[in-house]
């Protein structure tokens, strides 16, 4: 685990580092330097005020969805899980660069969304079956059923 935080921490913001060098390089090139850095860092203030507004949005959405879904008394997993990559979304909109915000923004477009939601659930849902909350049968999804207990059954109907 810490090799991959290393790995983050090191490598996005190097390649983020590239890519604003990059832009500033090719706006520089065509419309000067002065306008190729109001260009470049311009970017990165109107990605992070754009991002906080549609963060925004998106968050009032999904807090909707999450109180329509406890109303009706339905497990709120699919409301909790947008809710959380809304988060993550507006996190990398605040982060300089342009790798996250085009990460970002797909986290907080709804379409977009939807496609991470489904390999996060089935992340989570592979990692509590592994995981079975410490050895209880909290979170366990493929659980026995009561009448078919192995704990029931004599020697004989086991074989």
């Amino acid at each position: 685990m810490i090799y991959r935080l290393f790995l983050l921490f090191t490598i996005v913001p190097a390649l983020e580092l590239v890519v604003l060098l990059q832009v500033h390089h090719y706006v520089s090139k065509a419309w000067g330097t002065g306008t190729g850095l109001l260009v470049t860092v311009g970017t990165i203030f109107l990605t992070g005020i754009v991002g906080a507004w549609l963060a925004r949005q998106q968050g009032a959405s999904v807090l909707r969805q999450l109180q329509t879904q406890l109303r009706n008394q339905q497990m709120p997993g699919q409301a909790l899980a947008d809710g959380v990559l809304v988060l993550i979304g507006a996190a990398l909109l605040l982060t300089p660069g342009f790798l996250t915000d085009i990460f970002g923004f797909s986290l907080l477009i709804p379409t977009t969304r939807a496609t991470y939601r489904r390999v996060v659930m089935k992340w989570f849902e592979q990692y509590l079956r592994r995981r079975r909350a410490g050895g209880a049968d909290v979170f366990v999804v493929d659980a026995v059923p009561s009448d078919k207990s192995p704990v029931d059954q004599s020697p004989e109907k086991r074989l």
